[in-house]
């Protein structure tokens, strides 16, 4: 069930136009939100790209932003709140980005206690 994020061409593309518009602020920017987004999700837990390992016990919430039916992916981010920080998983960056959003969650289905199994869903217009 590990699956490993893969970053997809759009986020090189945007790291390079921003880096000259920006004077390389917007790239800089890009570069450490990335460090909060999720990286593996595996049996044990999640891990950031910043090397954080969280375990399954320490996700507190989590909130799946959808589009409407039939204007692109059905998931478009996961705002996963942890005991200390947040993180996310950004489908649409993202190679991979519907797999690893199926492994999240299946690992908050067998992770996660059955009180705490509640998800909030948000359709964007």
């Amino acid at each position: 069930m590990t699956v490993v994020a893969r970053l997809n061409g759009r986020f090189l593309l945007w790291f390079i136009v921003l880096l000259p518009l920006t004077l390389g602020v917007g790239s800089a920017i890009l570069w450490l939100r990335r460090r909060f987004s999720v990286y593996q999700v595996d049996e044990a837990g999640v891990t950031l790209w910043a090397g954080r390992n969280l375990p399954w016990r320490k996700v507190r919430n989590f909130h799946f932003r959808k589009r409407m039916e039939g204007a692109g992916p059905r998931i478009t981010r996961v705002d996963i709140q942890f005991e200390v920080g947040r993180g996310f998983i950004a489908p649409e960056w993202l190679a991979n980005g519907d797999e690893l959003v199926q492994a999240f969650r299946a690992g908050v289905r067998d992770g996660l206690p059955e009180r705490r199994l509640r998800s909030n869903y948000t359709q964007r217009r």
